[in-house]
């Protein structure tokens, strides 16, 4: 692995431990938390799970599709993420801060996941 590779997954490693500790002290875990905590966390194993098939199949086209992939899923999770916590601020029994939050910690675990895809490809030249 280049160091490069080593500070960003430092970097999204960070980023997980502050937004799990956020998590803890931000939500209040009564049915609302729950309720939104775990659709985060379905919504973020969902994206996982989704993120990294689609990524492998993009590589396998050339980096200039994965790139291409990449940014539009970036994209189509923002406005997700944006959509549902306006949708779920109108829900007494979900939380929108424990939705988001959860999903977040899966998001960038997702990063972690896409920048290995990605040098792995570079680094032996064929798709992870």
């Amino acid at each position: 692995m280049t160091r490069t590779v080593i500070v960003g997954l430092a970097l999204v490693a960070g980023m997980v431990l502050l937004l799990a500790a956020a998590s803890v002290l931000l939500i209040d875990f009564d049915a609302a938390g729950r309720n939104g905590a775990l659709a985060g966390a379905g919504l973020g194993v969902l994206n996982l799970a989704l993120g990294y098939w689609l990524t492998r199949r993009s590589l396998k086209r050339g980096m200039k599709s994965a790139m291409a992939t990449l940014l539009g899923g970036f994209l189509v999770r923002l406005v997700l993420v944006v959509a549902l916590a306006f949708a779920f601020h109108s829900i007494e029994g979900i939380s929108e801060v424990a939705f988001a939050l959860v999903f977040m910690v899966f998001f960038f675990a997702y990063v972690a996941v896409e920048v290995l895809l990605v040098e792995r490809t570079l680094q032996t030249g064929r798709p992870a």
